[in-house]
């Protein structure tokens, strides 16, 4: 779920009163990030954000960690110092998931209606993160049954702030409003190690199969 994402060139537009203290951004976008690969992450340090690059997903025993569920993150030895003291944002434009349809993966694209930036809640721990993720909104249960946590602007500093109770975290933890979202089927090509190009976000005619737009 939730295991490709994109970002465009704005990512630090969005942040046009945060003080920073470090910006960097290599490549400045990507239509498509794979698990181990790069994305923008911003972390707060002595008051100051910062965004840097670091890789998707935790590397466990059990292979990359790409999602903590939400109901059980500050339980679970994996996730749960990084829960407590080493939040962050993935802020990216969109992710992708894909439909099962029996013969083949049909990728959707989805993201904020007008394309805006989404601030997922995430975790991070050296060099890597991971999402905490939330039950679907009705957007995105017609594609899968888990999401990010999509924070509002006015909670992106509270996520990172170093004092927050466990109390105040979890209530952010809850799915976007379905209003707020778009998805729409894009070419298969997205599943496909090493695809990177502007047709990714572009909407296709599925190959088969009754599907909605919305």
């Amino acid at each position: 779920m939730c295991n490709l994402l994109r970002y465009k060139d704005r990512v630090q537009k969005d942040f046009a009163k945060w003080e920073f203290s470090e910006v960097r951004i290599d490549p400045p976008k990507r239509f498509v990030v794979r698990p181990s690969q790069p994305a923008p992450v911003v972390t707060m340090e002595n008051g100051l954000a910062k965004i840097t690059m670091k890789e998707f997903g935790f590397v466990t025993p059990r292979g990359r960690q790409m999602m903590a569920r939400g109901e059980t993150v500050e339980k679970l030895p994996t996730f749960r110092s990084s829960f407590q003291s080493r939040r962050c944002l993935v802020a990216v434009h969109g992710f992708y998931d894909s439909l099962d349809m029996g013969a083949f993966r049909q990728p959707w694209h989805i993201h904020l209606r007008g394309d805006g930036l989404m601030c997922f809640a995430a975790l991070w721990e050296g060099d890597a993160f991971t999402i905490v993720s939330t039950p679907a909104n009705r957007v995105v249960a017609r594609v899968i049954d888990r999401m990010p946590a999509i924070l509002k602007p006015d909670e992106w500093r509270a996520w990172l702030e170093p004092d927050a109770t466990e109390s105040d975290l979890k209530a952010m933890l809850r799915p976007c409003d379905d209003g707020e979202m778009e998805a729409y089927p894009v070419t298969r090509q997205v599943n496909r190690p090493g695809y990177e190009s502007p047709d990714a976000i572009e909407p296709v005619i599925p190959d088969q199969g009754e599907f909605e737009l919305f």
